[in-house]
């Protein structure tokens, strides 16, 4: 069995077996974590495309997506519906045979009886052209709320986009750390197998720095299995285009947007325009629940035919009656009424569904930028000269190899910590764009 990075296959369970049976020592250390970085190199042709940056992500996402094409389709679809349903029914055509006898010496005769009658004709409704007008605005309606919602699914495909592509980020970063300090770690190896071949290093030393060597690379195992995952996940969106290498640097906005701005700005979000749009349709529903107390009306022009007989032409008109209105044109208009106030309370509360989330994910992109700004001031440059430290104090033989491990693996940590943390300011970030339908361009590295 065994494992891929990018394309290429890396025998991982063997070169961990080979170690934990210590036949070779840390050379097979070495070996696994250097499969990983060469295998994709060794196997695939050379990657010449320009790095993958978050932004570019997010455009790509949106050239040829499905989703955009088939809700494109629907909005071309409620606008000839609603061209449709503005125009006169179309006229019906009628015949038949009128006024037979049954029970008569003329029984069945179509022409010893002087009514018997072939008819032809030709009928055509016609309803009131305001409800015409309020059926096509209707549709015209549901068209328009199409449209919001397709910049919905735009800036909804962009955001999905980018977090795709921050998760692949933070999983390869993760990666190069891991795989960094795994190196180290062999060389760290290599290097107290001399000094114990010499005397110089105890035993104990030697097999910690190797179980410290084989614990750096399960984790970048770990990592590698991850971006394996998050980059097909990435390709959801842009497809083959997320084979390619990761820009290393994360960028976001440098100042903030005011949080009352981003919050006005919301209110003009594609999902308030679509709920808009729901509403002025409930308001024609309204209208067309009145219209349904004044009557529609119909003519029809026919000819007879009467075999041996006088042939004769008609005309006649058909009216509704909406008489019996208490349970039936009441009821609708109420329920019309009903449907226009829900719409404007479920406007309401995504109006305070939208100012929440807004505000909640301001206040996460302003925690974790500041989380990060004082891991780079102060958090990380200690742990790095705690690493220095240690290791000063281990060559000059005032320190323990265990501390050089414990300082190491911190440094990891920490680095990692604020990995995270510069990821979930991004993913903040992220989705306040979304909101605030702001695209940005010029950034800082967090």
């Amino acid at each position: 069995m065994s494992r891929s990075f990018a394309g290429a296959w890396v025998p991982w369970p063997r070169c961990r077996q080979q170690r934990a049976d210590g036949e070779l020592g840390c050379a097979f250390v070495l070996m696994c974590i250097l499969a990983v970085a060469t295998a994709q190199a060794g196997s695939d042709p050379p990657d010449t495309a320009a790095p993958l940056t978050m932004e570019e992500a997010a455009r790509l996402a949106a050239v040829d997506q499905p989703l955009l094409t088939g809700q494109q389709a629907k909005i071309q679809a409620d606008e000839q519906q609603a061209i449709a349903a503005a125009q006169l029914p179309d006229p019906q055509l009628s015949g038949g045979l009128k006024e037979l006898p049954i029970d008569t010496p003329e029984a069945f005769s179509t022409r010893r009886d002087n009514f018997t009658e072939f008819t032809i004709g030709l009928s055509q409704e016609f309803p009131r052209a305001e409800k015409r007008r309020l059926q096509g605005a209707r549709k015209q309606l549901d068209a328009d709320a199409g449209r919001a919602a397709l910049d919905n699914e735009q800036r909804m495909v962009r955001r999905d986009a980018s977090l795709a592509w921050l998760d692949l980020y933070e999983t390869e970063q993760g990666l190069k750390l891991t795989q960094r300090l795994a190196d180290e770690a062999t060389l760290q190896v290599q290097s107290l197998e001399k000094d114990y071949s010499s005397g110089k290093a105890s035993q104990a030393d030697w097999f910690a720095a190797k179980t410290d060597a084989g614990l750096a690379a399960d984790k970048a195992h770990d990592w590698l299995h991850h971006e394996l995952r998050m980059r097909e996940g990435l390709a959801r969106w842009i497809g083959d285009e997320a084979r390619r290498s990761i820009a290393e640097s994360l960028t976001t906005p440098g100042a903030l947007t005011p949080l009352p701005g981003l919050i006005a700005s919301a209110d003009h979000h594609p999902v308030i325009g679509n709920l808009d749009k729901q509403i002025e349709a409930s308001a024609t529903e309204v209208a067309l629940a009145r219209q349904s107390y004044r009557p529609d009306y119909s003519v029809e022009v026919y000819y007879a035919y009467r075999r041996d007989f006088a042939d004769f032409v008609g005309i006649q008109f058909k009216m509704g009656l909406p008489y019996f209105t208490k349970n039936r044109q009441d009821r609708g208009l109420a329920a019309a009424l009903e449907q226009s106030h829900a719409s404007e309370e479920r406007k309401r509360d995504l109006l305070r569904e939208l100012h929440t989330q807004i505000s909640q994910d301001y206040v996460v992109r302003r925690h974790f930028r500041e989380r990060v700004a004082d891991f780079d001031a102060s958090i990380i440059p200690d742990a790095l000269h705690r690493v220095d430290a240690a290791r000063t104090a281990y060559q000059s033989g005032r320190g323990t190899f265990d501390a050089v491990l414990l300082a190491r693996r911190s440094l990891l940590d920490v680095q990692l910590q604020r990995l995270a943390l510069a990821v979930e300011s991004a993913r903040a970030q992220v989705r306040l764009d979304y909101w605030s339908a702001s695209q940005t361009s010029s950034g800082e590295s967090p």
